[in-house]
């Protein structure tokens, strides 16, 4: 058998949810050269990942790497791949201390061998071609997989980048390239599940529009296992986008379709849909997806990352629910993991949790912070959305929610621009719970003005000094200010006289042409007045001091009975073009 044949019969055990035939394949008596030898190994660990056989995975890894020859690209990529996909269903050794070079100290080089398989990656560009391209292709998903199992999203955005290097332009012209694993002329089914990897990773890292679009494509086909694990990507995706109505419809498809949780696939199926309920605020029916996936109370058959996720899920439920008890249980059953790099950002943020829901702000705010610098460490985007959330939180309860608006603020506007619209809107809850708004978007304008700001504007147009609108209005001057910014940022102003201008343009209204003429000078203070310009840059275009071009505006006002600089901005407007 070729290690073609050896990988597609794998895989096809692999995606009838049968990863125990695909180890006894694995294991079957063969003659086999050191470097085929090593291969099965790979293969058979990766398929005992799949069947939550932790430990045993990372054996078999341990022993293909001994095997391996130094110089077979595909496998000693793949054998390095499966070793830290294997670590992530496994406690730690040496924990936080340790770090990531304790995953395999004693098979490999630095004792990390997922940076040592993305190091590798670039040798496999002699390989690509020929029945090689498809050993090279899963060589690459598989470096990505075990970034993402393992929570390390950064790496799995660099296996995916240096992935493409390898396979872009060498697999022949686009239109001529072969499907993933094709047997006689058919793509092999597992070629879908690479592609739902890259929406994966997409959505975990908070780039949810290129996500949308890559989903939308995905294909949509036999076997029932790809049909269910696209639905549940597309859960994933949709929840993460706030598209509330899309998602329940495909949750009641994935409840009625009932998979048997019994693999990382098929968990992943209810895994996935958990997530994307929650990002949707769901947590009840997120939870009960997390319990079926996990196999017991505690979601013991999951991988590390995947067990502190529902674990963290578990707590939210029951702190929306004031059940402290419950919440201290959930998160009594998260704590072993708190020295694992792979699930301490999360554990950090359930002890947020738990510490705001016993009244304890402070402490929720230093668990929260250390969240979120663990999850920033490893490009975890959406966890480290949800610290900074839950950071504001808490900084409100102990009556500190200045310090945390800007970042909140900061935080939207990053999701606005990825298509991250759940966090987004849980931002904006966050603020309105500080009694903040979210600046409206630069640009948009008196429609993105509530009806407050609106009366604001027009006495900012109108000249009006901030004093004299706390007056108008009886609120005070340090609220007249936040209005006049959010003001600003709807118009794309940078100063109170662009806002004059705009507000003209908005309103023209049907006036006449002045009747009274002005002189060159003043003709030209006028025209800047309606530009935007303040006073200053006015003056130093037309060559007078500000006092002067104050005295000029005077004049006009005076002249064409304008009460303000809109007055002014709108009667020059209503000058035909050829008399100006």
């Amino acid at each position: 058998m070729t290690r073609r044949a050896d990988l597609s019969i794998v895989l096809d055990a692999i995606i009838a949810s049968e990863p125990d035939a695909a180890v006894d394949y694995c294991r079957a008596p063969r003659t086999a050269t050191p470097a085929d030898q090593a291969y099965l190994l790979a293969l058979e660990c990766v398929a005992l990942f799949m069947a939550a056989q932790f430990d045993t995975a990372a054996e078999r890894a341990d022993a293909a790497l001994a095997l391996c020859p130094p110089d077979d690209a595909v496998v000693h990529v793949t054998a390095l791949a499966a070793r830290a996909l294997a670590q992530a269903g496994r406690p730690f050794p040496l924990g936080l201390a340790g770090g990531w070079s304790a995953t395999a100290p004693t098979s490999t080089v630095t004792g990390d061998p997922l940076r040592e398989a993305l190091d590798a990656l670039p040798s496999l560009d002699g390989d690509v071609g020929g029945d090689d391209i498809d050993l090279v292709r899963f060589a690459c998903y598989l470096v990505a997989e075990a970034a993402l199992a393992g929570a390390r999203l950064d790496r799995a955005d660099e296996a995916l980048t240096a992935g493409a290097a390898v396979l872009d332009g060498r697999a022949g012209p686009p239109e001529g390239r072969r499907s993933f694993l094709e047997v006689d002329g058919i793509a092999h089914d597992y070629g879908s599940v690479l592609e739902i990897l890259t929406v994966r990773i997409l959505t975990f890292r908070g780039r949810v529009s290129e996500a949308k679009l890559l989903v939308a494509e995905l294909p949509d086909t036999a076997p029932v296992l790809v049909h269910q694990l696209r639905s549940a990507t597309e859960i994933l995706v949709r929840g993460n986008a706030a598209e509330r109505a899309q998602v329940r419809a495909l949750a009641d498809g994935l409840d009625a379709a009932s998979p048997v949780p019994r693999d990382y696939l098929t968990r992943g199926c209810f895994l996935l849909a958990a997530f994307g309920l929650v990002a949707l605020g769901d947590t009840r029916r997120a939870a009960r997806f997390a319990l079926t996936a996990g196999g017991d109370l505690a979601v013991s058959q999951l991988t590390t990352v995947d067990r502190a996720l529902c674990l963290e899920l578990l707590v939210t439920v029951a702190a929306d629910e004031g059940d402290r008890d419950a919440a201290e249980a959930w998160a009594a059953l998260a704590r072993p993991l708190d020295d694992d790099p792979i699930a301490a950002s999360t554990v950090q943020r359930i002890c947020a949790r738990t510490a705001l829901l016993a009244g304890d702000p402070e402490s929720a705010l230093i668990f929260a912070e250390r969240a979120l610098d663990l999850a920033r460490t490893d490009g975890r985007v959406v966890e480290e959305a949800q610290a900074e959330v839950l950071a504001a939180r808490a900084r409100r309860e102990v009556a500190d929610p200045d310090s945390g608006s800007a970042r909140l603020v900061a935080l939207a506007a990053a999701a606005e621009n990825t298509g991250h619209v759940s966090v987004r809107q849980a931002a904006v809850r966050e603020l309105r719970a500080s009694g903040r708004r979210l600046p409206p978007k630069a640009g948009v304008g008196w429609d993105g003005l509530s009806p407050r700001e609106r009366d604001v504007a027009l006495m900012v147009a109108d000249g009006l000094r901030n004093v004299e609108i706390a007056a108008a209005l009886h609120v005070s001057e340090h609220t007249v200010r936040g209005h006049v910014s959010r003001v600003l940022a709807a118009f794309g102003a940078a100063t109170r006289f662009v806002v004059a201008a705009r507000m003209a343009e908005l309103f023209p209204g049907e006036l006449e042409p002045p009747s009274v003429p002005l002189t060159p000078q003043l003709m030209a203070v006028a025209v800047r007045v309606a530009d935007g310009l303040g006073n200053a840059e006015i003056g130093q275009q037309v060559g007078v001091s500000t006092k002067t071009v104050e005295k000029y505006i005077a004049e006009i006002q005076r002249r064409w009975q304008a009460g303000s600089r809109v007055g002014i901005a709108r009667r020059v407007r209503s000058i035909p073009n050829e008399n100006e």
